[in-house]
């Protein structure tokens, strides 16, 4: 086998040209027969490539001899885990670890994967023994802090964190989470700085993404007499909760006040106090030069928010009156009317986390009467809410609410909301209607806060129903199911206007 062009095989994966390495491989392979070396190599670059299945048939062979070499085991166990083989994955990395015990790699992955098994104490053991091994591993030390922050064990998630940060001063997740558990706690004025680091400086493509303005990224400077642009970021919960800071701004002295937001919410915003301008989100587009530019979610830590100094008057969005007027005739006239939100984007990993599996968890609810229930969903669940059983009767709305307007304007004629953690469910919250929310035990966002089943976001408005223990959702609508019961004797369902 010619030496020289191996080399150029390993030269080539290392400059970043998978495909030409991967062709040269193979076609060295082809001539004077597989080796383990170029095996490997062409295993490396498929899966960079993207082709797992290939990258897959070239590890094989490697794995098959009396003692594979860990650092194959391992990157063959990565390539399971990515076709979605997480069995397979758990060998390997087994196998790696009873070779090496102290294989840093395997020992990390494993541990990830134990945990979305939810094989918790076989987890902590993984990262345990790799921190074990390796005690200035900075990202062993995150991810045990991510493992314990799931767990509700926050004063171990921080010491882990802080020992990441005393060893990589510069690792910008475990900053960032950090500030997660500390906004979690009402820990505002330690959460934020570090919050920040979701949008870290000597990564500017994070922000280029976002905004590209020619505007300087305001960083606390007076206001008065300045122009602000608001940049979206996040989702559409997140827009809705911080989009109140448009008041504040505005009398801090801003005199042209410019939100940025998602295209749903675009004739929603056009109304909120204290916005001069409203622009659509767009990937493309170069917005108009301001004094300064800051996300939404900055202006909590340029503003030193702190749980006493949340901004919570509520309402402070309203539906627009052409917009009531349409739906008024096309919600049911009778009854005390509940709006119902159970699935989130199932294709974002929080969102299927935060779901409930389907609407028939909900029957319950059900056995309460009186009631006449309203579907909100959108895009995902509107299909369940089309096909709802008969004995559970529900107006199915998804298909014709066309923006986020025409869902303030329904729920502002509702009696109440009941939702997943949804952008909904903050709509309903800035319109000032009772909702009630149902988080899940591990993953509640930091805003929720812990332990408690009223938001300072919006006081006397949002009700908290929280998961005892992981995907108990029938214990939860249990909770509300009762909860519903005493609301339909004491209240009484308002007009519908």
């Amino acid at each position: 086998m010619n030496d020289g062009m191996v080399s150029q095989a390993f030269a080539l994966c290392a400059d970043g040209r998978v495909a030409e390495s991967l062709a040269l491989a193979e076609s060295l392979m082809a001539n004077a027969g597989p080796n383990a070396a170029l095996l490997n190599l062409a295993a490396i670059c498929a899966m960079q490539a993207g082709d797992l299945a290939k990258a897959s048939s070239y590890w094989q062979p490697l794995l098959e001899g009396e003692r594979p070499d860990p650092a194959v085991l391992n990157l063959a166990a990565v390539c399971h885990m990515a076709l979605d083989h997480p069995v397979e994955a758990q060998s390997l990395w087994e196998q790696a670890l009873a070779i090496q015990p102290d294989h840093a790699d395997a020992l990390y992955n494993l541990g990830h994967l134990l945990q979305t098994m939810h094989r918790f104490e076989a987890a902590e053991a993984a990262y345990r023994q790799l921190l074990t091994h390796h005690p200035d591993h900075a990202n062993g030390h995150y991810a045990l802090g991510l493992f314990l922050y799931r767990r509700k064990r926050f004063a171990e998630a921080e010491e882990a964190y802080q020992r990441a940060l005393q060893i990589q001063p510069d690792h910008e997740e475990a900053q960032w989470y950090l500030g997660v558990l500390y906004l979690s706690l009402g820990r505002f004025q330690a959460g934020w700085p570090l919050y920040e680091a979701r949008h870290p400086p000597n990564r500017p493509e994070r922000v280029a993404a976002l905004i590209d303005s020619g505007s300087p990224r305001w960083n606390g400077e007076p206001l008065a007499g300045r122009s602000l642009l608001l940049v979206a970021e996040q989702g559409l919960g997140d827009q809705i909760q911080f989009c109140r800071y448009a008041a504040t701004l505005k009398a801090r002295g801003v005199t042209q006040l410019t939100l940025v937001c998602a295209a749903p919410l675009e004739t929603l915003f056009a109304a909120l106090a204290g916005v001069d301008r409203v622009l659509v989100q767009s990937e493309t587009r170069r917005y108009p030069p301001h004094d300064f530019w800051a996300f939404y979610l900055s202006i909590p830590f340029h503003l030193a928010t702190t749980l006493e100094t949340i901004p919570n008057r509520i309402p402070y969005l309203m539906a627009p009156e052409a917009r009531l007027a349409h739906w008024k005739g096309r919600l049911p006239p009778d009854g005390f009317r509940v709006g119902l939100v159970w699935k989130g984007n199932l294709q974002n990993r929080k969102g299927l986390h935060r779901s409930l599996p389907g609407l028939h968890l909900l029957a319950p609810l059900w056995s309460v009467p009186g009631i006449t229930f309203i579907s909100l969903q959108k895009g995902e669940g509107e299909e369940d809410a089309r096909n709802a059983p008969p004995e559970q009767p529900l107006l199915p709305l998804g298909e014709t609410i066309r923006d986020c307007a025409d869902t303030a304007a329904i729920v502002a004629q509702l009696d109440l909301v009941i939702s997943i953690d949804s952008a909904v469910a903050h709509l309903a919250g800035a319109v000032g209607k009772p909702c009630w929310i149902l988080l899940p035990h591990w993953g509640t966002d930091w805003r929720w806060l812990h332990d408690r089943s009223d938001s300072p976001w919006y006081p006397g408005m949002v009700r908290l129903f929280r998961q005892t223990r992981p995907d108990d959702w029938p214990g939860v609508i249990q909770q509300v199911t009762e909860a519903l019961a005493d609301r339909v004797q004491t209240t009484r369902p308002s007009a519908n206007p």
